[in-house]
């Protein structure tokens, strides 16, 4: 069979890396003796009639896309098209947003959709493609498969994958990193970067976060040996100089961390490396950083979220600001490794002080780069129960601003024009200061982190209320 990946056509999100969630799956597809190409919108130029001409081109018999729920009106419409096209192609979704939408409200969503997948899709993918192909339908038994059943929705058991080992490495071939302009973080300057996942799960209890929905909550890790057998591979056929490790775990085992950084040393192996969707900094020692440092590591991102203790043991994040502030100046007491400390706006009970002392602890803290986020609901996650139930709010407003159109909701004690206000006051407070605009200038490198500039200064501009 012929399988179509895409990375749909998106209004909110901007700067494209190589998804490596579909690598994946293209490379299972591949063992199984199935034929793949990879479309990612976002990384060129594609509007709804290029997608059409692409289908009329390829004639895939299955097209699956990855979808962020930032992302639902754009995929639904794509989803259209191929139904509209070719009719008897079989649409299947996966990502973030099936899994942790419910199931009826997601086909809601996408009235011609045929199968969405859950969790983690590689231990059902190859056994999903065989049904398809021996029968043309699937159904029961297919872990992670949510599917229409005699005019009901059907959700099977979510499976994790046990040995990330056994799994092959992503279809890099097709992914393509050396035709990407932009890293997976901001602080990424050289190029090409490749995304690699070491670990998956993730086993705290945040409440607003739904990782573990996709990952789950045990934690799982490559061999460094298979790591680095893919960093090699990187750089020698696609010249990758950069890897961005995209875990939410990565620095937990600070055992393990420390034998991937000896690895890569004696090893011999030049790359730059980072971890940008954050780390947990309590299992960081002054003698680990040093030596993630000299293995190559540039920067980390840390998830801080408020200013506010209280904030913080409502919301179940295990961080004292004590911690916070002990770690991060002695990581720059030690290192030249670029921090960004990620923040979190509106929690609910959050006060206009709660927020001011999250604006403080950002400009007090030697961080190179912050984000201030609007809170963001997923459904499925604690925090989504708790303002459903305080609000009474349609859920569906929970998804507008999940990109770069950031929508501040009145999910805190503050209105939504104060919420707005002190959006820009927090960026401006922070980035205003001589000092720190220098300072991010000197680091700024490609156009894609002029792009990421640009896009905030016009999201604190024009944040919708």
């Amino acid at each position: 069979m012929k399988i179509l990946f895409v990375i749909p056509i998106s209004d909110e999100r901007f700067n494209s890396t190589p998804d490596i969630g579909q690598g994946y799956l293209a490379a299972l597809a591949r063992q199984s003796g199935h034929s793949v190409a990879y479309l990612d919108c976002l990384a060129e130029p594609c509007s709804y009639l290029d997608f059409r001409r692409r289908l009329e081109a390829f004639r895939p018999d299955i097209v699956g896309i990855k979808v962020f729920s930032c992302d639902v009106p754009s995929a639904a419409e794509m989803l259209r098209i191929v139904r509209e096209t070719l009719p008897r192609a079989v649409t299947v979704i996966g990502g973030p947003h099936p899994s942790c939408e419910s199931p009826g409200r997601l086909f809601e969503q996408f009235p011609g959709l045929d199968y969405a997948f859950a969790g983690e899709a590689e231990p059902g993918f190859q056994a999903f493609l065989s049904r398809l192909k021996e029968t043309g339908r699937a159904g029961p038994g297919i872990p992670g498969l949510l599917y229409r059943s005699d005019g009901r929705i059907m959700a099977n058991d979510r499976a994790f994958a046990d040995d990330l080992d056994a799994l092959p490495m992503p279809a890099w071939e097709i992914l393509r990193p050396d035709r990407y302009r932009c890293g997976y973080s901001f602080m990424t300057t050289k190029l090409p970067a490749a995304p690699m996942a070491v670990t998956r799960g993730c086993p705290f209890q945040c409440t607003f976060c739904g990782s573990h929905l996709i990952t789950g909550r045990r934690v799982r890790r490559r061999s460094v040996e298979h790591v680095i057998d893919e960093i090699r591979y990187l750089q020698k056929r696609f010249h990758v100089r950069t890897i961005d490790i995209v875990d939410e775990n990565f620095a937990l085992d600070a055992t393990f961390v420390g034998r991937f950084c000896e690895s890569l040393l004696s090893n011999g192996i030049r790359i730059d490396w980072d971890c940008p969707y954050g780390i947990r900094i309590e299992r960081l020692s002054p003698d680990l950083v040093r030596l993630m440092e000299r293995s190559g590591c540039f920067g980390f991102s840390i998830g801080i979220e408020s200013g506010s203790q209280r904030i913080l043991d409502s919301v179940k994040k295990q961080l004292s600001l004590e911690t916070v502030r002990e770690k991060v100046h002695m990581i720059k007491a030690v290192s030249d490794i670029t921090l960004q400390g990620y923040f979190m706006l509106g929690f609910p009970s959050e006060t206009r002080a709660d927020i001011e002392a999250t604006i403080r602890l950002a400009c007090s803290l030697p961080l190179d780069f912050v984000v201030f986020s609007p809170l963001r609901v997923t459904e499925g996650t604690e925090i989504y129960q708790e303002i459903t139930e305080r609000f009474k709010a349609p859920p569906d407003l929970f998804y507008q601003g999940f990109g770069r159109r950031h929508c501040l909701k009145g999910y805190a004690d503050p209105s939504e024009r104060e919420m707005a206000g002190l959006y820009r006051k927090a960026y401006l407070r922070f980035y205003g200061r001589p000092r720190v605009a220098l300072n991010v200038l000197r680091r700024v490198r490609t156009p894609a982190q002029l792009k990421t500039i640009f896009n905030g200064i016009l999201r604190s501009i024009a944040v919708k209320r």
